[in-house]
Parts: C-alpha cells; sequence; structure tokens
C-alpha cells in the first residue's frame, strides 16, 4: 500500500514531470538576486517572473520564502562542498579531510557572494534569523562527503555515527561564521581543531 500523501492537492510532486527542473529554475533565480542585489531583495513575484511563472506557483514548489533561501544556501554550499573535497582530496586521512577541509571551507563561504549577502549588516532583522537557519542547513551538504568517507573507512569514533558529527559539525561551523574574530586566522582554527574537534570525531587506533 502506498503512503497518504499529507500535501495539499494543489502543490506540485517531487515525482512529477519537470518537478527538479522548474525548482531548480526558481533556487538558480533566487540565487542570481541574492548574489547581485542582497538577500533584502529579493521578491517570490520577481523569482517567478524571471522563469516565467506566478508568484503564486512559487508555493508549489517551496512552502515559504524561508525555504527558498534555504534552498538557495544549500545549493551554494554544495558547491563549496565539492570544491573542498577536490582541494583536500576524498582519499585523504579523515583528520585532514575534517581540519583542512573545514578550514577550506570557512574561507570559500566568506568569499561567496550568497554567504556574504546573508551575514551583510544590512540585511534585515527577519532576514538575518533566517540567514541563521539557512547556513546552518547548507552547512549539511559541505560536511557531509567528509563523514561518509570516515564511516566508511571505520574511523569514526565507537558510538558516533555521520548523523551525530554532521550534527556537531553543523554547530561548530555556524557559531564560527556567525562570530569570525573568535579565531584570530586560519592556523589557530587548525590548531584548534586539532585539538578539540578531531579527538571528539575521530578514532585514532
Amino acid at each position: 500500500m502506498r503512503p497518504v500523501s499529507t500535501s495539499p492537492a494543489w502543490k506540485a510532486r517531487p515525482a512529477g514531470a519537470g518537478y527538479d527542473a522548474t525548482r531548480a529554475r526558481l533556487v538558480d533565480a533566487a540565487e542570481a538576486v541574492v548574489r547581485e542585489e542582497g538577500v533584502n531583495a529579493l521578491r517570490l513575484d520577481s523569482v517567478a517572473d524571471s522563469v516565467g511563472l506566478h508568484r503564486s506557483s512559487v508555493y508549489r514548489y517551496f512552502d515559504s520564502k524561508e525555504e527558498l533561501i534555504t534552498a538557495v544556501v544549500v545549493q551554494a554550499t554544495f558547491r563549496i562542498g565539492r570544491q573542498v573535497i577536490d582541494e583536500v582530496g576524498e582519499s585523504a586521512p579523515p583528520e585532514n579531510l575534517l581540519v583542512d577541509g573545514i578550514t577550506t571551507a570557512l574561507a570559500a563561504m566568506a568569499a561567496d557572494p550568497v554567504h556574504q549577502a546573508l551575514m551583510a549588516p544590512a540585511a534585515s532583522e527577519a532576514m538575518a534569523r533566517i540567514a541563521g537557519t539557512a547556513i546552518t542547513e547548507g552547512i549539511r551538504p559541505l560536511v557531509e562527503p567528509m563523514f561518509t568517507a570516515a564511516a566508511e573507512r571505520g574511523v569514526l569514533r565507537p558510538g558516533v555515527t555521520p548523523d551525530d558529527a554532521i550534527r556537531w559539525l553543523q554547530i561548530v561551523v555556524s557559531g564560527v561564521i556567525r562570530s569570525p574574530n573568535l579565531v584570530a586566522d586560519n592556523d589557530q582554527l587548525r590548531d584548534l581543531l586539532r585539538l578539540m574537534l578531531v579527538p571528539a570525531l575521530i578514532h585514532r587506533p
């Protein structure tokens, strides 16, 4: 028996024809606005117009403006994550993936226009709250490959699941993003990660 859908009948279905393509077009259009004009300029009607849809159509794919912004951040962060894995190397020791990966990723996020827009002082208080949630969710695609690789190699500490590790790292990384002055430079960040974070997550035989 198929599970009963709890979504309203007017919502687009993920299995429907063209769902992924339309959703991706909306995310790309929203990202373009955030990059070029800032997060405060994001309007659902303008996003819909840019892809040839009515404003109400956006709600067929996203429950809220906040969910659309989160999708933009996840997309931007996923690109950074692939860049980090390419630079550090998927076959690198998990400790290096963790330390060098996070350090490289934070530098890339600081230079990324999407993340800059969300953390800009000009962002409204409401947008700042949305940004905090969006960035936390966006961190998952950034760190998931690191812990997937660590789990496959059997080097996570006993009792630590990849999901546990990802959630903990979301908390750590989002804190550093929101308060960059907590660390003086990348060298200090690397030292702290090796001293505090690596032993908490990585099993050293």
